[in-house]
Order: C-alpha cells, then sequence, then structure tokens
C-alpha cells in the first residue's frame, strides 16, 4: 500500500515529486537568518517599538581616546631590566601568560645562584690583591710624598730654633791665626748643630745637621747626620756626613750634580765653613775606610780638613753608596757675616730672618 511506504521515509523528507521535477506544492525550503530578522523588524516597526539594525558584519565601538594623565596612570610599571616593555610586551599588545611551571623556573633562573668552593676562593683571593694593591699605592703615595712634606716641616722649625739658639750665645773665642777656623764643639747624640747651603742644589737649599747617622730622629727628621768619631766642622781630619737622596727630604737627593769647585757651607754658631768639592767615588755599602781621616788610606792621619758626604746609589736602591769628596778652602767668622755665595740666597734670607742668626 502506498499510505505504508510513505511512513517509512524519515520525518521532513518527501518523495512525491512532479513529472518535472518540481517541489511539492506543501514543501517550502526554511527561510534564512537574515530573512528571520527582516520579519521581526517589520513586526517591531507596525507595533512601533524600536527597531534594530542587524548586520553579519561584527560591530566596530570607537573607543574613547585617553587623556595624558589617564594613560600615565593606566600604564604599569616597567621592571628593570626589561628593555622598556611591560611585562605583557608592548602596549596594545596581548602576549600570552606562561604557565605556572614556566614562570615559577623562570624566577628560579633570575635567582642568585650560590658561589660554589673553586669560585668562592677565586673571588676571595681577587678582592685580596685589589685590597693589597690599594695599600699599595698609598705606601707609595706616602713614602714618595708625604715624607717629604713632613721632613722639610721639621728641618724649617729645627734650623729656626737652632739659629735662635745661637743669638743667645757667645761664639767661641777666635784664633790668633786669622786663618785658622774654629772647630765647632761637640754635641750630645740626636742634637742639631748646624747648617748645610749648597747652592748648585738650589737658590733656596738648606738642610740642618745632627749628631749620629740613625733613621730616626736624624736622617728621617733631621736632615743630614754626622758619622760618630769623624771629625767637626773646621777640624783636621775627615768630617764625615750621610744623608737620604729619596724620601724623608731627600737633602742629598742631587748629590750626583756636584761639579768640582761647587761651594758647600756649613754654618755653626762660630761662623761659616766653606768646603770645596774635589771628586766622588761608587762604593760598597761596607767600605768604611772612605770614613777615615785620609779617605781610602785609614793608616794615615793626614792633615787637610775634608768633607765626605755619602748617599744611596743609585736612585731608590742602597745597593751601593755614592760619596762625593770636599775640601775646607774658606773660614769666615760669624760675626762678618755670610760668605758672598749664599748672603743674597733665598735660603740664608729665609734662615736669617726667621731665626735671627
Amino acid at each position: 500500500m502506498s499510505t505504508s511506504h510513505s511512513a517509512d521515509q524519515p520525518v521532513g523528507h518527501s518523495s512525491a515529486r512532479s513529472a518535472g521535477g518540481s517541489v511539492a506544492a506543501g514543501d517550502q525550503p526554511l527561510p534564512s537568518r537574515r530573512e528571520l530578522r527582516r520579519r521581526e523588524a517589520e513586526a517591531a516597526a507596525v507595533q512601533g517599538e524600536p527597531t534594530a539594525v542587524y548586520s553579519d558584519v561584527p560591530p566596530v565601538f570607537e573607543q574613547p581616546q585617553p587623556t595624558h594623565a589617564q594613560a600615565t596612570q593606566a600604564m604599569p610599571a616597567v621592571p628593570p631590566g626589561h628593555g622598556g616593555q611591560s611585562p605583557q610586551g608592548r602596549l596594545g599588545e596581548d602576549q600570552p601568560q606562561l604557565p605556572p611551571t614556566r614562570q615559577r623556573r623562570r624566577r628560579q633562573h633570575t635567582a642568585k645562584e650560590p658561589l660554589g668552593p673553586i669560585r668562592g676562593t677565586v673571588r676571595t683571593f681577587g678582592e685580596l690583591c685589589i685590597t693589597a694593591g690599594l695599600v699599595l699605592i698609598l705606601f707609595v703615595v706616602w713614602q714618595l710624598w708625604w715624607t717629604d712634606i713632613q721632613a722639610n716641616r721639621d728641618n724649617e722649625v729645627l734650623a729656626d730654633e737652632l739659629t735662635q739658639d745661637w743669638a743667645n750665645q757667645d761664639p767661641n773665642e777666635l784664633p790668633d791665626d786669622p786663618d785658622e777656623p774654629v772647630v765647632a764643639d761637640p754635641v750630645d747624640k740626636n742634637e742639631a748643630f748646624g747648617i748645610f747651603y749648597i747652592p748648585r742644589f738650589g737658590d733656596d737649599y738648606y738642610r740642618t745637621v745632627a749628631e749620629g747617622v740613625d733613621l730616626e730622629p736624624v736622617l728621617n727628621r733631621m736632615g743630614v747626620g754626622r758619622y760618630p768619631n769623624s771629625a767637626m766642622p773646621g777640624e783636621v781630619g775627615n768630617f764625615s756626613v750621610a744623608g737620604h737622596r729619596v724620601t724623608y727630604g731627600k737633602p742629598f737627593n742631587q748629590i750626583a750634580n756636584l761639579r768640582p769647585g761647587d761651594e758647600i757651607i756649613v754654618q755653626t754658631k762660630d761662623g761659616f765653613y766653606t768646603y770645596t768639592f774635589r771628586n766622588f767615588d761608587i762604593i760598597l755599602p761596607d767600605a768604611v775606610e772612605v770614613l777615615s781621616p785620609v779617605p781610602d788610606a785609614p793608616d794615615f792621619k793626614g792633615k787637610d780638613r775634608i768633607l765626605t758626604m755619602t748617599a744611596c746609589n743609585p736612585m731608590f736602591s742602597a745597593r751601593e753608596r755614592y760619596v762625593a769628596y770636599a775640601e775646607l778652602t774658606d773660614w769666615t767668622p760669624a760675626g762678618n757675616g755670610a760668605p758672598d755665595s749664599i748672603k743674597d740666597s733665598k735660603a740664608y734670607d729665609k734662615v736669617s730672618k726667621d731665626g735671627g742668626a
């Protein structure tokens, strides 16, 4: 039967077609979504309700432009080290959020790693080397610069005190022979008794001379030191002295600049002893025979009045000794004033004015 055959077809499916293949009159296609929206709009217009506009294109909403203040407040803080970008990247871009495990891994990676024993040892050794270098630099500055300043100040004070004492003392009685110099009186150890003037070393050069050659306090603070048991200024024999060539005022820094004929004047309370430079020698530190009354001839007493000046050689080294020899060629009593070679010099002018000599 035809009726039972039609009941076996799926719902909504019709097999009855006309001879030309057209759809039966009762089977109309379903309206599209656009058509449904149009019908709803027409029904709403008939009833006087607001008409909605439908479109398949997604709506575009215009966002109001924020002011400068709002943009500044809304801008998230940028942590250092991210090249000026926010954690989400540049503004206006959405970056994918990292999974929690990757975030934890990144935080652990940026955390400070503990130093191992080898790295810790190397780092500690490097810090110690830097500290030692700084201490060494400070020591060199103190040794080469500050000791000169301090020694020069001490020398000025000592020279002033010495000349003030001379002004309050009577000089020794002059001998009958005017050409015979007065021999300076011996003094106690570490006590100053004279002043050196060496025009070759500069118009303002002067240094005090004291008894003894110990570093403290004589050579480091008082200037030039006299070797014990050597002759006193003006005495027959060898008036031997020592002084630093570098640091601590460096009184004999220019000893190698002396030329034959240069004058070396030693002032005491009795007058001025002028020694004239003759020659020099370079010896080992243990060659003490140069301090004999006749240098290099310890078996002879001699009759000359000699001045021997010693200093370390070469510069910044104590490997050798530079020795300069001079001979007494003139003597001027204190009452006659300073000799012509220094009376107009800055050094004597300073000493005489400040100390009253």
